[in-house]
């Protein structure tokens, strides 16, 4: 009898723990689970840029122009090579002072240039300080002092240039004074799930979204698409509100303290864009004058071109989401090619223009194939990464004549002796 009671009270002590435990995994995710995400999907259709106002520069007065300009905030440039005459090319600046003086010799410029549709998408990030760091390394990142335009940026590799992150403070002036904004904007997504330590029952979920600036980005890119005014250069007012925080200046204690987010952004913050159907062939068109940190960019054979009437040419950007992936156990990463029947397309479209654009951060790729892209026509390579080596092997670029391949200074090539048989130019990025 005394063996049995002995057992329940053990049974009854080794079930208590058990609940206590089940409680305990209850309380945590009830209350301190929170997935850190950055970014949405679709982020043009749910995230919201709105166009408050639009003006057409050339019906505007003098006066109404110069008004407009004091609120810039963001100057966009969009090529949208509707006309398939060039390439599609997105860029947009931010200006700003490097001082609360706001004094002239303090002006800067920072922007981000996309060549292609830019489209945003979710990334999972380990932490906050992660998210407030990411950078979208898609982009090219160009600063502007002293009326020159240059990029500082090497990705991982490090920057002499703005961080265009949520760290990111930048002053601004509005009505003759100095004020702060930064792009701290996040929002958070409450449901209920399960979990087999809560015995299924639903306990309380939080993720997590922060807003970048690739989300911005993406976001003016399709307010400018779809404006009801079409092509041309205008002047619109947008709400910033769910990305930026506005803070006045305080003379008294030297510090932006006081919150004005919502008068401001709403009201004040000004985009001033160029759209136009034609592709851009030469860097004058950017606004960074430069394209693919390329000063002498041009597009095709003669860099002076009518950007209406040029020869019909398509350029294709392709990235890993592209490639056909064969994984190497061996190897520890995956081996990319083009599969045959996309090769096949390409070679059927005559007057085109490849570039294979690649980042091993983001991907597991460490090398091209055999026989990758034999026989296609390739321009330009360019691999971003540290302290990687990147294989290629036997024929992958054989009679492709590949003109150039760009590497960060971290990326090692290790290039089998019959990998490329044409000469190439390689540079460092």
């Amino acid at each position: 009898m005394k063996t049995w009671k002995m057992l329940g009270d053990i049974s009854c002590i080794f079930l208590g723990c058990i609940g206590v435990i089940v409680t305990c995994f209850f309380a945590y995710y009830s209350i301190f689970n929170k997935d850190i995400t950055i970014g949405v999907n679709n982020i043009g259709d749910q995230v919201p840029v709105n166009i408050t106002d639009i003006k057409d520069s050339g019906l505007l007065t003098q006066t109404q122009i110069n008004e407009l300009e004091n609120r810039v905030f963001m100057t966009a440039n969009y090529y949208s090579n509707k006309k398939e005459n060039g390439i599609e090319l997105q860029e947009l600046r931010y200006d700003y002072f490097t001082t609360y003086t706001l004094q002239y010799p303090d002006i800067r410029s920072s922007g981000m240039q996309y060549l292609g549709d830019y489209e945003a998408d979710w990334k999972k990030m380990g932490s906050v300080a992660e998210a407030n760091n990411y950078r979208d390394p898609s982009f090219y990142y160009y600063d502007t002092t002293n009326f020159i335009t240059w990029s500082g940026d090497l990705g991982n590799l490090g920057s002499v240039g703005t961080k265009l992150n949520r760290n990111e403070e930048l002053i601004i002036k509005i009505g003759g004074e100095p004020y702060s904004i930064k792009l701290d904007g996040k929002y958070d997504v409450k449901y209920k799930k399960g979990y087999w330590y809560t015995l299924g029952i639903p306990v309380n979920h939080t993720d997590t979204y922060f807003y970048n600036y690739r989300h911005v980005f993406a976001c003016v890119m399709q307010a400018i698409r779809s404006n009801n005014k079409g092509t041309g250069d205008y002047y619109v007012t947008l709400d910033l509100s769910e990305f930026f925080t506005v803070k006045e200046y305080n003379a008294s204690s030297g510090k932006f303290e006081k919150d004005v987010t919502t008068n401001i952004i709403k009201n004040y913050a000004v985009l001033k864009f160029h759209y136009n159907d034609n592709g851009a062939i030469s860097s004058n068109q950017s606004m960074f004058g430069l394209i693919e940190c390329n000063r002498k960019y041009a597009y095709g054979e003669n860099e002076n071109h009518d950007t209406t009437y040029w020869q019909e040419r398509m350029v294709y950007n392709l990235t890993a989401k592209d490639l056909t992936l064969r994984y190497s156990e061996v190897s520890g990463g995956a081996y990319a090619s083009l599969s045959l029947s996309m090769q096949d397309v390409f070679k059927k479209m005559g007057r085109v223009k490849i570039n294979i654009i690649l980042d091993l951060v983001e991907s597991n790729i460490i090398g091209f194939d055999f026989n990758a892209f034999e026989n296609l026509e390739i321009d330009t390579i360019r691999i971003r990464g540290t302290n990687q080596t990147f294989y290629f092997l036997d024929k992958c670029l054989w009679n492709s004549n590949i003109k150039t391949i760009q590497r960060s200074s971290g990326v090692t090539l290790d290039i089998a002796e019959n990998a490329i048989n044409n000469a190439y130019a390689e540079v460092i990025i």
